[in-house]
Protein backbone atom coordinates (compact mmCIF):
# COMPACT_ATOMS: atom_id res chain seq x y z
CA UNK A 1 0.00 0.00 0.00
CA UNK A 2 3.00 2.55 0.59
CA UNK A 3 3.30 3.06 -3.09
CA UNK A 4 0.11 4.10 -3.54
CA UNK A 5 0.82 7.08 -0.78
CA UNK A 6 4.39 7.45 -2.29
CA UNK A 7 2.39 7.90 -5.40
CA UNK A 8 0.08 10.76 -4.38
CA UNK A 9 2.89 12.36 -2.58
CA UNK A 10 4.85 12.41 -6.02
CA UNK A 11 1.84 13.52 -8.45
CA UNK A 12 0.80 16.51 -5.64
CA UNK A 13 4.71 17.70 -5.66
CA UNK A 14 4.49 18.03 -9.12
CA UNK A 15 1.10 19.77 -9.23
CA UNK A 16 2.34 22.46 -6.95
CA UNK A 17 5.32 22.64 -8.85
CA UNK A 18 3.80 23.20 -12.02
CA UNK A 19 1.07 25.95 -10.69
CA UNK A 20 3.82 27.36 -8.37
CA UNK A 21 3.93 30.33 -10.71
CA UNK A 22 0.45 31.03 -10.86
CA UNK A 23 -0.77 34.66 -9.83
CA UNK A 24 -4.65 34.55 -8.20
CA UNK A 25 -6.00 35.78 -10.86
CA UNK A 26 -4.35 33.16 -13.13
CA UNK A 27 -5.63 30.70 -10.49
CA UNK A 28 -9.16 31.69 -10.49
CA UNK A 29 -9.85 32.06 -14.19
CA UNK A 30 -12.57 30.14 -15.69
CA UNK A 31 -11.65 30.11 -19.70
CA UNK A 32 -14.57 30.30 -21.85
CA UNK A 33 -16.01 26.98 -22.53
CA UNK A 34 -15.17 25.40 -19.01
CA UNK A 35 -16.94 25.51 -15.91
CA UNK A 36 -14.20 25.38 -12.98
CA UNK A 37 -10.66 27.07 -12.57
CA UNK A 38 -7.52 25.47 -11.17
CA UNK A 39 -8.12 26.45 -7.99
CA UNK A 40 -11.04 24.91 -8.00
CA UNK A 41 -9.64 21.67 -9.29
CA UNK A 42 -6.95 21.67 -6.65
CA UNK A 43 -9.29 22.29 -4.05
CA UNK A 44 -11.97 19.64 -4.99
CA UNK A 45 -8.73 17.12 -4.58
CA UNK A 46 -8.19 18.46 -1.02
CA UNK A 47 -12.06 17.87 -0.04
CA UNK A 48 -12.26 14.40 -1.92
CA UNK A 49 -9.73 13.41 -0.33
CA UNK A 50 -9.87 14.00 2.91
CA UNK A 51 -13.88 13.26 2.80
CA UNK A 52 -13.12 9.19 1.53
CA UNK A 53 -10.48 8.83 4.00
CA UNK A 54 -11.91 10.50 7.23
CA UNK A 55 -15.51 10.42 6.22
CA UNK A 56 -16.75 10.56 9.75
CA UNK A 57 -14.37 12.85 11.37
CA UNK A 58 -15.33 16.45 11.84
CA UNK A 59 -11.27 17.10 12.24
CA UNK A 60 -10.22 16.70 8.89
CA UNK A 61 -7.04 17.89 7.47
CA UNK A 62 -6.74 21.29 6.21
CA UNK A 63 -10.81 20.90 5.33
CA UNK A 64 -13.09 23.45 6.93
CA UNK A 65 -16.84 23.21 6.41
CA UNK A 66 -16.73 26.42 3.90
CA UNK A 67 -13.95 24.71 2.16
CA UNK A 68 -16.34 21.38 1.82
CA UNK A 69 -18.96 23.82 0.61
CA UNK A 70 -16.95 25.41 -2.15
CA UNK A 71 -15.35 22.91 -3.59
CA UNK A 72 -17.70 19.60 -3.01
CA UNK A 73 -18.95 17.28 -5.51
CA UNK A 74 -21.62 19.43 -7.94
CA UNK A 75 -19.62 22.74 -6.59
CA UNK A 76 -18.88 25.46 -8.99
CA UNK A 77 -16.20 28.37 -8.31
CA UNK A 78 -18.49 31.47 -7.38
CA UNK A 79 -15.86 33.37 -5.41
CA UNK A 80 -12.66 34.84 -5.75
CA UNK A 81 -10.14 32.34 -4.14
CA UNK A 82 -7.98 34.79 -2.22
CA UNK A 83 -3.83 34.74 -2.58
CA UNK A 84 -3.93 33.15 1.29
CA UNK A 85 -6.88 30.75 0.62
CA UNK A 86 -4.38 29.84 -2.72
CA UNK A 87 -1.67 29.27 -0.42
CA UNK A 88 -4.14 27.27 2.50
CA UNK A 89 -4.67 25.24 -0.23
CA UNK A 90 -1.66 24.25 -1.37
CA UNK A 91 -0.17 23.81 1.50
CA UNK A 92 -2.90 21.32 2.56
CA UNK A 93 -2.70 19.18 -0.57
CA UNK A 94 0.95 18.73 0.64
CA UNK A 95 0.87 18.29 4.63
CA UNK A 96 -2.08 15.77 3.90
CA UNK A 97 -0.55 13.29 1.79
CA UNK A 98 1.95 12.90 4.58
CA UNK A 99 -0.27 12.83 7.28
CA UNK A 100 -2.39 9.85 5.13
CA UNK A 101 0.43 7.91 5.45
CA UNK A 102 0.96 8.28 8.82
CA UNK A 103 -2.30 8.36 10.03
CA UNK A 104 -2.91 5.10 8.12
CA UNK A 105 0.20 3.92 10.67
CA UNK A 106 1.88 3.82 6.54
CA UNK A 107 5.33 5.39 7.10
CA UNK A 108 8.09 3.84 6.07
CA UNK A 109 8.39 1.86 9.59
CA UNK A 110 4.60 0.30 9.75
CA UNK A 111 3.20 -2.04 7.81
CA UNK A 112 -0.84 -1.29 8.52
CA UNK A 113 -2.66 -1.87 5.35
CA UNK A 114 -5.75 -0.51 6.28
CA UNK A 115 -6.94 3.11 6.60
CA UNK A 116 -9.31 4.55 9.56
CA UNK A 117 -10.49 7.66 10.72
CA UNK A 118 -10.73 6.42 14.34
CA UNK A 119 -14.61 6.31 14.10
CA UNK A 120 -15.34 3.73 12.13
CA UNK A 121 -13.91 0.18 10.54
CA UNK A 122 -11.14 0.70 7.90
CA UNK A 123 -12.02 1.10 4.59
CA UNK A 124 -9.82 -1.36 1.85
CA UNK A 125 -6.68 0.59 1.46
CA UNK A 126 -5.93 -0.63 -1.55
CA UNK A 127 -9.08 -0.06 -3.44
CA UNK A 128 -9.52 3.47 -1.79
CA UNK A 129 -6.48 4.68 -2.85
CA UNK A 130 -6.30 3.22 -6.23
CA UNK A 131 -9.64 5.39 -6.73
CA UNK A 132 -8.08 8.34 -5.03
CA UNK A 133 -5.11 8.44 -7.50
CA UNK A 134 -7.63 8.06 -10.29
CA UNK A 135 -9.76 10.95 -9.44
CA UNK A 136 -6.67 13.20 -8.65
CA UNK A 137 -5.39 12.05 -12.30
CA UNK A 138 -8.70 13.58 -13.43
CA UNK A 139 -8.32 16.85 -12.32
CA UNK A 140 -4.53 17.26 -12.96
CA UNK A 141 -5.33 16.53 -16.29
CA UNK A 142 -7.89 19.58 -16.80
CA UNK A 143 -5.44 21.40 -14.54
CA UNK A 144 -2.84 20.87 -17.44
CA UNK A 145 -5.78 21.60 -19.72
CA UNK A 146 -6.79 24.81 -18.10
CA UNK A 147 -3.01 26.31 -17.69
CA UNK A 148 -2.65 25.89 -21.39
CA UNK A 149 -5.68 28.01 -21.94
CA UNK A 150 -4.83 30.71 -19.53
CA UNK A 151 -1.64 31.01 -21.00
CA UNK A 152 -2.27 31.72 -24.30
Amino acid sequence: MLQYFDKLENDRDVLLEQTKDLSADQYNMIPPGSNNNIIWNMGHILVVGEDLLHPDSSDQNGVTETFKKRFRLGSKPDVFITEKEILYIRDALKDTAKLYKLSAGNDRSAGNNNLSNGAGPPASGDDLMRFILFHEQMHYRKIAKLMGLIKK
